[in-house]
């Protein structure tokens, strides 16, 4: 049976540590590839969730998976060679550059506009990211979306890459997956849950005002905030300070710090109404997001955008209800009707549950996944396409270091005192131009019969005899 190593960039949810969606998503890969009965090893770099938690265990627990482990990210090569594997599954392309060129097939799976999250975030290095993405692609020899638009959206970077986009079967979809809880929540209508870190490219401040202006007409229920601001690195660069200070002033709030996964999914045990409702932008519409399917998972119905693809699933599945992030009236008319008990949220929930168990199982989405992983292969026509894009890198740096040579020539030249002159005369005396263009062509004229003169006088090239 083929070994697989699938590795992320982030926490896993194994017990004393948070997790976040990069670290869902590449567990959600594993547990499915597990399933159906390949020999996995799931490694995240040590230092994960230090920044999550600074007290969160760097080594392995007695209380984790033997099958998840840990690999110190400057040294990941190394990590590779021990775990001898036969396939590797990257979660997110960042981690391509330093893991080296590997003698087995590699997956990456694209879960997530990760490039698009770079320019909301400010990186300054575009040009940098994306020759490091389109490396990652021409680099993979299997690649994996989280949806349909996801896949569209990355398309025209595999084409960029070199992949021929036109076959068949090219980047199939895994939608993020999770497994379904054995019994779904309590159903609760006056118990609202938000769960996440403020990001650049998320805004949930409007459903969020009109969540505690609801929660104050109602006068009953609580909202469950759950994370917030990050709390070494604040990527969202303070925008959400005087939400946080309105949340944390509000007596119907309940706020609840980063905690480890299995105590979030116990604390989601309890029951409520998840709002997951936020503003419109890029990133979101193709966003398909992991703690909304964990919310659908545990059967907590779902308030959503309208806008996105999941946004649609959860529409058709009847599994919560989708809203314009806008329109603040149809919210708080929503809330003030769970929250008095006018709406009964039972059938969402169930709802919730069946489309987890369904549509979003890791059973059965990961099977093209699992397809490459027991028979891994290199893809057709790889090496061609890389020494191809490596030709036309060599060439381009070629040109670059003649464009400098002629620019550092140049440079020289106008530091000559005649042409420093010239320069000085046409564009600071512009009235001259002309007079001395009449000049220029007048010797020009003078020094015609020059040259007739001298073309008369100069010895003739002896004719060679016939033969």
């Amino acid at each position: 049976m083929p070994r697989v190593l699938v590795l992320t960039t982030e926490p896993l949810p194994v017990p004393g540590l948070p997790a976040t969606g990069a670290g869902l998503r590449a567990w959600g890969l594993a547990q499915g590839l597990r399933a159906a009965g390949l020999e996995v090893r799931l490694l995240m770099p040590r230092n994960a969730a230090a920044s999550f938690a600074p007290a969160a265990p760097e080594a392995p627990r007695e209380d984790w998976p033997e099958w998840v482990g840990t690999f110190d990210r400057a040294a990941l090569p190394d990590a590779v060679r021990r775990a001898r594997p036969d396939a590797i599954v990257l979660q997110h392309w960042g981690l391509a550059r330093e893991l080296g060129e590997v003698d087995c097939p590699l997956a990456i799976d694209l879960a997530g506009a990760h490039l698009l999250e770079r320019r909301l975030w400010g990186s300054p290095a575009r040009e940098q990211d994306l020759e490091e993405k389109l490396d990652a692609l021409r680099r993979a020899d299997f690649l994996t979306a989280s949806g349909e638009w996801q896949r569209l959206y990355f398309l025209p970077y595999l084409a960029l890459a070199g992949w021929a986009v036109e076959r068949p079967g090219v980047l199939p979809v895994i939608p993020f997956s999770f497994s379904a809880a054995p019994r779904p929540a309590p159903v609760r209508a006056d118990r609202l849950i938000y769960g996440g870190f403020f990001l650049p490219w998320q805004d949930p401040s409007r459903a969020i005002d009109t969540a505690l202006e609801a929660l104050d007409r109602a006068g009953r229920g609580e909202l469950v905030f759950i994370g917030g601001a990050h709390p070494h690195l604040d990527v969202s660069r303070g925008r959400f300070e005087a939400l946080l200070g309105r949340l944390a002033g509000h007596p119907r709030v309940r706020l609840v710090a980063p905690l480890s996964f299995d105590r979030y999914l116990a604390l989601l045990a309890e029951g409520g109404v998840a709002l997951d409702l936020m503003a419109r932008n890029p990133e979101r519409e193709l966003a398909y997001t992991t703690r909304t399917v964990v919310y659908l998972a545990q059967g907590l119905p779902v308030i959503h955008d309208n806008y996105s693809e999941l946004g649609e699933v959860i529409r058709r599945g009847g599994a919560g209800w989708t809203l314009d992030p806008e329109d603040r009236e149809a919210l708080a008319g929503l809330l003030e009707g769970l929250l008095l008990g006018r709406i009964d949220p039972a059938p969402q929930a169930r709802a919730a549950h069946e489309l987890a168990q369904r549509e979003l199982n890791w059973l059965t989405t990961t099977e093209p996944l699992v397809r490459f992983c027991r028979e891994p292969h290199f893809r057709a026509g790889k090496t061609a396409t890389r020494l191809a894009f490596e030709e036309t890198g060599r060439r381009l740096r070629q040109t670059e270091g003649e464009l400098r040579a002629a620019r550092g020539q140049l440079e020289t030249l106008r530091g000559k005192r005649w042409v420093r002159w010239g320069l000085a005369l046409g564009a600071g005396r512009s009235w001259l131009r002309w007079p001395a263009a009449l000049l220029a062509g007048a010797l020009g004229l003078l020094l015609i019969p020059v040259f007739l003169i001298n073309d008369l006088l100069a010895p003739k090239p002896a004719r060679k005899p016939k033969p």
